[in-house]
C-alpha cells in the first residue's frame, strides 16, 4: 500500500489497488468517531453515447439512464433493498448522480466491516426486473416534475440551456418524463455490464478506521467476485462551439425576488500556459476578489440595497470555461450593467492575492477535519484531474500576481448569456 504525504498540511492519504482494478483511497481522522465510505462509478448523465472495441457505431441510451440505474441499483433479491440492510445497522446511506459520475455512500459509527462489505456487494450485484423498473419509473417521473417546479433547478438548467448548443449538460440529469418512461431493463443491464466494472470505479474511505485492515477487507471482498473483462468504453463527446445558445432568457418561477445569472463562455485554450488546476484556482481568486463576500462591489450593492445577495463561480467543461455571476435583486435592469462593467474591469493586487492565498491555505487545513467534505474533494479530484494532488499547499504558496493578471487579460467576454428568474405573472 502506498502512503501519499499531503505536503504542508500534516495529512496522509493511503492508496492501493485491487487485482480487478478497483482503486482505493483512504484518509484517517482519529479525532472523529465515525466513518464515511463512497463507491463511485465513472459514469454520469452525459454518457449517453458510447462504443466498445468491435463496435462500428456508437450505442445510444436515453437521457437519465445513469440516474435511473442509481435508483434501481438499491434493490436486492427477495423484495429487500440496501436500505433494509443498512437501517438494521443504524447506518445512513444515499446515492447521487452528476453529469460525470455516480456515487453510492454510507455514513456510520460502528460495524465498519459490515458497512464496507455490503456497500461493495449491493452496488456490484445488479438485480433488475421488469416489475422493479416499471415501479421506479413512477417514482423518478415525480422527481422530474418536482424538479421542474423548483426555482434552483429552473435556474441551473436554464443557464446550461442558454450556454450550450451541443454539450449534454443542457439535458436534465434525471432525463425528462418521456426519457424515463422509455428506459428498459436491457439498457440498464448493458450500461451496468459496460461501466460498473471495478476498473471504472473508485472507493474512498474517510474517518476513524484502520487503513491496513480496511484494504484487507476490500481485497478479500473483491477476490470472491468474478467480473468480465473491462470493455474500456469510448464515450462520445461532441465538440462544443464557443458561441452561446441564447443571449437572454426570462423564466417564470416561484420566487419573490428575481434571481439573475450572468454567464460568460470561452475557450480553455485562451489560458493554455496554465494547467487546469491553476486556471481553476486563479479564476476562483479573481472572481471572489471582485464579487465575493469581502469585495467592494458586494458591499456597495448591499449598502445601496440593490441586491439581496451576489456571488460568482467558474467551471471547466472539456475545452470550455464558463464564468457566472449570481444575484438576487429587485432591480435586475439596474444591477446587470454594473456587473457587466465590473467584468470588463476585474482587479487584483498583491495584497488581495496574498490574503486569498492565506484564506485558501487555512481552508485547505481546516477542511480535513470534515470527513464528508474531504471524501467528496478526493472524488472530485479523481473525476476532474484523474489523481489527487499532494502539493496543494505549495501550489497556493507559489501563486504569482503576474500570472493572475495574465489570466484576467485572457478572459473573453464576447459570448455571454443572461438568465433571469422572475415571479409568476398574475393571469387576468
Amino acid at each position: 500500500m502506498q502512503e501519499i504525504i499531503l505536503k504542508g498540511i500534516d495529512e496522509k492519504l493511503y492508496y492501493d489497488k485491487c487485482d480487478n482494478g478497483l482503486p482505493v483511497y483512504m484518509l484517517v481522522n482519529e479525532k472523529v468517531n465515525n466513518f464515511y465510505i463512497t463507491l463511485s462509478v465513472k459514469y454520469g448523465s452525459i454518457d449517453t453515447e458510447y462504443k466498445v472495441k468491435g463496435d462500428k457505431n456508437y450505442k445510444k441510451v436515453h437521457d437519465g439512464t445513469a440516474h435511473f440505474l442509481e435508483h434501481v441499483n438499491f434493490n436486492e433479491s427477495d423484495g429487500f433493498t440496501a436500505h433494509d440492510y443498512f437501517n438494521k445497522l443504524g447506518s445512513s446511506i444515499n446515492a447521487f448522480t452528476t453529469f460525470d459520475f455516480t456515487s453510492y455512500e454510507v455514513f456510520a459509527y460502528n460495524e465498519f466491516e459490515k458497512n464496507l462489505n455490503h456497500l461493495l456487494d449491493y452496488v456490484q450485484t445488479p438485480y433488475f426486473t421488469k416489475d422493479l423498473v416499471e415501479k421506479e419509473k413512477g417514482i423518478i417521473c415525480e422527481e422530474v416534475k418536482m424538479g421542474k417546479n423548483n426555482p434552483g433547478h429552473k435556474m441551473y438548467y436554464g443557464m446550461y440551456k442558454a450556454l450550450f448548443k451541443k454539450d449534454k449538460r443542457k439535458n436534465y440529469v434525471t432525463g425528462d418524463v418521456d426519457d424515463v418512461q422509455a428506459i428498459t431493463v436491457k439498457e440498464l443491464e448493458a450500461i451496468f455490464k459496460t461501466f460498473y466494472h471495478p476498473a471504472n470505479m473508485f472507493l474512498v474511505i474517510t474517518g476513524n478506521f484502520n487503513p491496513y485492515e480496511a484494504i484487507g477487507m476490500v481485497k478479500e471482498n473483491q477476490a470472491h467476485k468474478e467480473f468480465p473483462k473491462y470493455l474500456n468504453p469510448i464515450r462520445k463527446r461532441d465538440k462544443e462551439p464557443i458561441g452561446v445558445n441564447t443571449n437572454y432568457q426570462e423564466i417564470e418561477a416561484n420566487v419573490e425576488i428575481p434571481k439573475v445569472k450572468i454567464c460568460y463562455k470561452m475557450a480553455k485554450s485562451l489560458f493554455k500556459k496554465y494547467d487546469e488546476r491553476l486556471i481553476n484556482i486563479y479564476l476562483s481568486i479573481i472572481l471572489r476578489n471582485n464579487f465575493g463576500s469581502t469585495s467592494y462591489l458586494r458591499e456597495e450593492l448591499l449598502e445601496k440595497e440593490l441586491v439581496v445577495s451576489i456571488g460568482a463561480g467558474r467551471e471547466i467543461f472539456n475545452d470550455i470555461v464558463t464564468l457566472e455571476i449570481n444575484m438576487e435583486t429587485k432591480y435586475p435592469k439596474e444591477v446587470i450593467p454594473i456587473v457587466q462593467e465590473k467584468m470588463r474591469n476585474l482587479t487584483l493586487n498583491e495584497d488581495d492575492l496574498q490574503r486569498r492565498i492565506r484564506c485558501n491555505i487555512a481552508a485547505l487545513i481546516n477542511d480535513y477535519d470534515d470527513i464528508e467534505y474531504v471524501n467528496s474533494d478526493i472524488a472530485d479530484q479523481l473525476i476532474t484531474y484523474g489523481k489527487v494532488t499532494d502539493n496543494m499547499y505549495d501550489i497556493y504558496n507559489n501563486l504569482k500576481l503576474d500570472e493572475a493578471t495574465d489570466i484576467i487579460k485572457q478572459i473573453d467576454l464576447n459570448n455571454s448569456s443572461i438568465v433571469l428568474l422572475v415571479p409568476y405573472q398574475e393571469t387576468k
